[in-house]
């Protein structure tokens, strides 16, 4: 693990085979807990792949899940950085397939690449509430690859690999990094950026 991960000024990334290692690590702790979901929802961006890797390891072994991606507003770092920290409504999309299939017996995962406050879960939760009433599944668990230390555990996600408070950095991740810390640890884009390009992105 300790190869795959850069401290960088309170940054930690994360390359693609870390993180689907981490996943399967995750759906382990799934099946160890003897939780069968039947239906497995992704949380665009992040927790698109990680819900892929999770859905692939349960059906590897054994165990069958209808699985969809829903997304949450989201406007880049700053604006999610004040979702979280904020009050301000979060809007759910994409839930149409999951009201007209979801009834009060199937167990649904929810899962995500980061939990730093929950807020993005509970929305989709309580939207789902509003929605399905008497249809909305009685056993609902949240998964993530990573989740924010200072969050108790009571206010935790039901299962998560590992727990910071510093800023994790994705694999598809490039928003506020500098273009420095792209050229060291994401070489693979770097590649594919103007320099001259960036910096007037950037101070626009």
């Amino acid at each position: 693990m300790g190869d795959f991960l850069a401290k960088y000024d309170e940054k930690i990334f994360l390359d693609e085979d870390t993180l689907i290692e981490e996943s399967f690590q995750l759906a382990t702790q799934i099946i160890a807990s003897d939780f069968k979901p039947t239906f497995i929802v992704g949380l665009w961006r992040g927790g698109s792949s990680v819900g892929i890797y999770v859905q692939e390891c349960l059906q590897t072994l054994g165990i069958k899940t209808d699985h969809i991606s829903i997304r949450t507003s989201y406007g880049g770092f700053d604006s999610y950085h004040q979702q979280t920290t904020g009050d301000q409504p979060i809007n759910v999309h994409g839930l149409t397939y999951l009201v007209k299939q979801l009834n009060a017996d199937d167990k649904l995962l929810i899962v995500d690449d980061m939990y730093r406050s929950g807020k993005n879960a509970e929305a989709v939760i309580s939207e789902l509430k509003a929605r399905l009433k008497r249809n909305m599944p009685e056993d609902v668990r949240i998964a993530t690859v990573w989740k924010k230390k200072t969050l108790t555990d009571c206010a935790g996600p039901d299962y998560f690999v590992h727990s910071t408070d510093d800023w994790v950095v994705f694999p598809y991740e490039l928003q506020g990094l500098s273009l420095e810390e792209i050229k060291e640890h994401k070489s693979f884009a770097y590649k594919s950026i103007v320099p001259e390009f960036f910096t007037k992105k950037s101070i626009g």
